[in-house]
């Protein structure tokens, strides 16, 4: 009998048997595979992807290292290398993981895990049955269609099947200019190929958690860099053609290209894990139902991660988890709350997001301050050729922070900042009166929360 068995050891799982085992509780997990450990965000998620974007970014530095005084004479491109580097990272983080919790003597029990009754887990194939006291479920979540547009891992790829690319694509089509759509169009873009990136909405990231102004700063360089992009345009057709693909967009133009990649969403892995049958509730589009200390409608089985909202988001699932398991243990000071989930998005700028916007603020009946400071004069940011973007900070009369989104160099590092002081109930003050290194790129959230308390003196108008 354990304290507690997690069925899934993606980022949610294994952050919670961590935290679990280091709470003293007795813990067992339950993954299909040993190659699944780790989930979609190691194995075919955020750690690939992110690993390919550090080479696209290096690719875009490469540009500038003649105003550095380092004249080379140009590079060549080799996937097979890239392929390498990225699945040596990729196996040693699960081969280090599983090793690790074989050390703290946490088993990991092989097969499809599935609620029993509610304190079972029943382990597929092999028959075997799991007793605890709790049950978290952490299954993940799933690519999705889009019409008639199935991944077939030839002419159309969703993202579990782009990682087997071969070769770098000369031509493709992107469907989706969210967070996966325009982390790949800079990624293919900057790694040589030509990217059309078509998108129904009239922005890219089209989530009103983005401010608008974050969007038209990226769409603009990346149509700098040479995306093709189409927005309130969708697919009209497609078929495959000489080796590649036809597509006919919504406005009436052909394109041809090697390949579509769909970056339109995934849906929760809540079926077939016995949730009916125990009585854990979904929602209309299957998410599992849950309170603010991830419980579901059986009270010892909780949930967390993807399969909890469609915000699905690695540290949101491991910050779930941990709210779970401390609820177990009887504290109930950690909550859930999406608002404070921090939204990073790593394409040709990499764009950091939490709590309100400006335009959520005012719809919710704030009267708001906003501090707005350009990284364009940042002496850091000069210094290491990337003084684009800007800090924006929102507030209400009070100075309490209620928002805060940065786009520019390293900006989900910067955002921590911001987050926490939020969370912890300070306000703008107290980010003005704090002391920050020179030079430094978060001399600039000191600067936007004196905008703040101080009052403007900055050029940047609100747009």
């Amino acid at each position: 009998m354990y304290d507690l068995v997690i069925v899934g050891v993606g980022s949610g799982g294994y952050e919670g048997a961590l935290y679990a085992h280091r709470r003293g509780m007795k813990v067992a997990m339950v993954e299909l595979s040993p190659e699944m450990v780790g989930g979609n965000c190691l194995n075919r998620g955020c750690i690939p992807s992110k690993y390919m974007r550090h080479g696209a970014y290096m690719l875009d530095k490469f540009e500038k290292l003649k105003d550095y005084g380092i004249l080379l004479k140009g590079y060549n491109l080799n996937m097979k290398e890239l392929k390498e580097g990225r699945d040596r990272v990729v196996i040693n983080i699960r081969e280090n993981f599983k090793k690790f919790v074989q050390h703290l003597g946490i088993p990991i029990f092989y097969g499809k895990g599935a609620l029993k009754d509610k304190n079972t887990v029943l382990v597929e194939p092999s028959g075997e049955e799991i007793k605890a006291k709790y049950i978290l479920l952490a299954t993940g979540s799933s690519t999705t269609c889009l019409g008639n547009l199935v991944p077939d891992g030839r002419y159309v790829y969703d993202t579990d099947q782009i990682w087997s690319l071969e070769d770098f694509p000369k031509k493709v089509l992107i469907l989706g200019g969210g967070a996966v759509g325009v982390e790949f169009a800079y990624i293919f873009k900057m790694y040589g190929s030509e990217v059309v990136l078509v998108e129904l909405k009239d922005r890219l990231l089209p989530s009103p958690d983005i401010p608008e102004e974050s969007s038209r700063y990226l769409a603009r360089k990346l149509k700098k860099l040479g995306v093709d992009i189409r927005l309130k345009t969708t697919l009209q057709s497609w078929e495959p053609f000489e080796g590649g693909i036809r597509a006919i967009l919504s406005s009436g133009e052909e394109i041809r290209a090697d390949l579509i990649l769909l970056g339109v969403g995934r849906k929760p892995n809540t079926e077939g894990i016995g949730l009916e049958e125990v009585g854990v509730e979904k929602d209309q589009k299957g998410f599992v139902k849950v309170n603010e200390f991830c419980q579901t409608t059986i009270p010892n089985v909780y949930a967390c991660g993807d399969i909890t909202s469609p915000l699905m988001l690695a540290h949101k699932s491991m910050y779930e988890a941990k709210v779970a398991i401390s609820h177990m243990l009887g504290e109930r000071d950690m909550k859930r709350d999406e608002r404070m989930v921090p939204k990073i998005i790593y394409s040709a700028y990499e764009i950091a997001s939490v709590g309100l916007t400006e335009d959520q603020a005012e719809e919710e009946g704030y009267d708001i301050k906003v501090g707005v400071v350009s990284f364009v004069p940042n002496p850091k940011a000069m210094d290491d050729g990337e003084n684009e973007g800007f800090v924006r900070i929102v507030a209400d009369e009070e100075g309490r922070l209620l928002g805060c989104h940065i786009l520019g160099p390293h900006a989900g590092e910067l955002l921590h900042q911001v987050m926490h002081v939020m969370k912890a109930g300070l306000k703008a003050d107290f980010l003005s009166k704090a002391m920050y290194s020179h030079p430094s790129l978060s001399e600039a959230i000191g600067q936007a929360s004196m905008e703040i308390h101080f009052g403007s003196i900055t050029w940047t108008k609100r747009h």
